[in-house]
């Protein structure tokens, strides 16, 4: 039986002329709950370790991993250090294990307090709830379509200075909020903008965590790289409902993506349209406007009479080629439950990066506040965090915690959009200049000795980095022929410890580590 929930179109003054995102599913399928998570909960005494310190004190992101994960992603997570040290962003890289919320969040503070600006949170890391009746149009009346709903609520960890509260608990006979504790957060208030940036990257409710996640990181090494089969462009999808707010919603995307593909008929935005399309173009981002569930999307057709279904467990086979998502689509993003669709469009396809969308019903609106930041060169994790300040910033009426409070960001917030990829194109001048190095004695003393091989003539710069990321030694750059040279490098004066050389040629770049011992 097709499950449906009704529609409003929110008009009262003050609120937004869209009509509401709902969950709508092919069956009768419903949320997870928050206490059917919390059932499957393994509680986990709190433990964090400093595995790659900080270089300096501003302006920093810290990646916080799972400690189970930690081993099996030392290689990617020291490529990732290294890379983002070639993006001149500063990293700190901290080990944590723990299911206490509060316990993350008071980490995150103190970290903040040393110059911390963003935090991606890589595993399955704590998760705050909250919980809400519905009031699309902020009358205060309980209308139709408007009930309970209970979500996770990354805005807790982002928001560091703002009272949040658990005071009220639910009646399930009335379906409303008593005084009581129950574990979730009710309550939001004083300061409530956001502090920093917060992403993370949940991946074993989609499949095996280690694999997809070592996976994941080699896939934003490439990205960084340039090496990605992806076209510099948006595709825009809007289903029926939105319609009237598609010239608008197009544009805002626009502000980033000057070269755009744009479907909005009523009777052509269908499974049967989007599909292909997704499957045989290359897209940077997608942007797509679709009432869904955690399992996929519901399109209209037949003056809206009709609905086809897209199932999330095509997209593995499916394969899209795009990096990012803009998933205007309900709970799409609802990461605690398994197989969930932003994260099968990250983590089971070779080129996804990210999803933004919610946990909830409800979704992103204000979408200039967003795309404005990433055209100005903002990391997707910052214009998440500036898109939230311009929303909460003059208080927030009981409609904004509707469509907003479930909103979450499922990627290396780090990352960038409009890096040119010329992994399509340029793909066989890339195989051919990207260099080819192999030491010579690894772990190695005073020298790192290496002979590097090249297809064909290149100009190369060769450069030693710590495990922070820093420049600990380099070669003059040079230019090399065809063929294979034998090249050293001092290191005498280095520590012993793990060394990342990387040698670059052009677009193209390597990274091994070596090990210097004394």
């Amino acid at each position: 039986m097709q499950f449906v929930l009704s529609l409003v179109l929110l008009v009262s003054t003050g609120t937004p002329d869209v009509t509401v995102l709902r969950w709508q599913s092919p069956d009768s399928s419903k949320l997870l709950s928050f206490a059917e998570w919390r059932s499957g909960l393994q509680p986990q005494p709190w433990r964090v370790e400093l595995l790659v310190p900080a270089s300096r004190f501003s302006n920093r992101v810290d990646f916080f991993v799972e400690e189970t994960l930690v081993s099996v992603l030392q290689q990617s997570l020291d490529t990732l250090a290294a890379d983002l040290v070639d993006d001149t962003t500063d990293v700190a890289i901290f080990s944590v294990s723990g299911t206490s919320a509060e316990s993350l969040k008071a980490l995150l503070a103190a970290e903040y307090q040393t110059g911390m600006t963003s935090a991606v949170l890589v595993g399955d890391l704590p998760i705050a709830w909250f919980q809400l009746i519905d009031d699309w149009n902020s009358n205060g009346v309980r209308d139709d379509g408007e009930g309970y709903e209970e979500f996770p609520c990354d805005l807790f960890f982002m928001d560091l200075d703002g009272s949040w509260q658990d005071s009220m608990i639910r009646l399930d006979t009335l379906d409303s909020l008593v005084p009581g504790s129950d574990s979730i957060y009710d309550l939001h208030q004083g300061n409530i903008t956001p502090e920093i940036a917060v992403s993370r990257l949940p991946a074993s409710t989609v499949g095996s965590a280690e694999t997809l996640l070592v996976d994941y990181f080699d896939k934003s090494h490439r990205y960084r790289s340039r090496q990605m089969p992806v076209t510099d462009r948006a595709l825009v999808y809007i289903d029926d409902d939105w319609i009237p707010n598609s010239t608008e919603w197009h544009n805002d995307v626009g502000l980033l993506y000057p070269d755009r593909v744009f479907v909005r008929d009523a009777e052509t935005t269908r499974i049967a349209d989007y599909q292909p399309r997704i499957d045989s173009a290359a897209y940077q981002w997608i942007a797509l406007m679709s009432h869904s569930w955690p399992g996929g999307h519901a399109m209209k057709y037949h003056s809206g009479d009709s609905t086809d279904w897209f199932y999330a467990t095509s997209i593995p086979s499916l394969d899209p080629q795009a990096n990012f998502y803009n998933l205007f689509a309900c709970s799409n993003v609802r990461f605690v439950v398994d197989g969930y669709c932003g994260g099968r469009y990250v983590f089971q396809t070779s080129t996804g990066l990210g999803a933004i969308g919610s946990a909830k019903t409800g979704s992103m609106l204000e979408f200039a506040d967003f795309y404005a930041p990433l055209a100005d060169g903002a990391s997707l994790g910052e214009a998440f965090r500036l898109w939230f300040e311009a929303r909460l910033i003059d208080s927030c009426a009981n409609w904004e915690r509707s469509w907003y409070y479930g909103m979450c960001l499922v990627a290396d917030g780090t990352l960038k959009p409009r890096v040119t990829q010329t992994g399509v194109a340029q793909s066989h001048t890339i195989r051919a200049v990207s260099p080819l190095v192999r030491l010579l004695a690894n772990p190695a003393r005073n020298r790192i000795s290496f002979e590097l091989s090249l297809k064909q003539p290149a100009a190369c710069r060769t450069t030693l980095f710590d495990r922070t990321g820093r420049n600990a030694a380099k070669l003059v750059p040079a230019s090399y022929s065809a063929g294979s040279h034998q090249l050293s490098m001092d290191a005498s004066g280095l520590p012993a410890g793990v060394y990342f050389l990387t040698v670059k040629t052009g677009l193209a770049s390597t990274r091994i580590p070596v090990t210097l011992i004394r």
